[in-house]
């Protein structure tokens, strides 16, 4: 049986293998990540379920970037 605590090492590792690989990072990004994966989330998944064309969710950033440009030129999408 995994722990909370096992679930909770295992999630941080995740982000900082996550943060080394996904590049710059802006403050606010960095502070709602760490927030999501502090609330038991993984950083491959995010909270508006957004998926990319493949149909897979998208990971925390991606989609946090997605949701500002759709708010930014909602014009550039179809819903």
């Amino acid at each position: 049986m995994t722990t909370k605590r096992e679930i909770r090492n295992a999630l941080r590792r995740e982000l900082k293998q996550y943060e080394a690989s996904i590049g710059d990072l802006a403050p606010d990004e960095r502070e709602a990540l760490h927030q999501w994966v502090n609330g038991g989330n993984s950083v491959y998944e995010n909270a508006s379920w957004l998926a990319g064309e493949d149909g897979n969710p998208l990971c925390f950033i991606a989609a946090i970037r997605l949701e500002a440009d759709m708010l930014s030129h909602p014009e550039d999408y179809s819903f």
